[in-house]
């Protein structure tokens, strides 16, 4: 289920709580049950360790997971995931994207090729798991930063 922003804990500085969506001036930002999100890469189990730590740390979540709109495939954040669940999180904010978007561009972390828009939908769609750091996507303009605490993201979905 797909749930746009708008509870009253929303604390992200320069947008107001209360409306149906936040549109940031470049990205839309929604919240979505964890069963949503799917990994499009390996992760790193110490790395991942440590995230949950800061994570945990802040209370606060900051990052919007930039996905796949249809399959929830990861784009950047797979640890972010893996923390998530580690944390019990029901929830977590994203930003629903397509690969044909011309914000988003990926290509092989190691070599710098380009990924095909057409190759990275494949993949989405057939939920492959990459090796960890076979991609990097890079979004222009940036992503977001947020400030969601825990404990709204712990709260089931309606």
């Amino acid at each position: 289920m797909n749930r746009l922003i708008s509870d009253p804990a929303f604390s992200t500085p320069g947008v107001a709580a209360g409306s149906d969506w936040f549109s940031f001036e470049n990205y839309t930002v929604a919240l979505r049950a964890l069963p949503f999100f799917r990994y499009s890469e390996a992760v790193d189990a110490e790395a991942v360790e440590l995230l949950a730590r800061c994570v945990m740390a802040e209370g606060m979540w900051s990052t919007a997971l930039p996905v796949e709109e249809n399959t929830g495939y990861i784009m950047d954040g797979n640890h972010r995931l893996a923390v998530a669940h580690r944390l019990g999180l029901c929830q977590l904010p994203c930003i629903p994207l397509s690969y044909e978007d011309r914000r988003v561009s990926v290509c092989h972390w190691s070599t710098g090729r380009p990924f095909a828009a057409s190759e990275m939908e494949r993949l989405a769609e057939q939920g492959v798991l990459l090796p960890y750091k076979t991609t990097r996507h890079r979004f222009a303009p940036t992503l977001p930063r947020l400030e969601l605490p825990l404990e709204l993201l712990r709260q089931p979905v309606p």
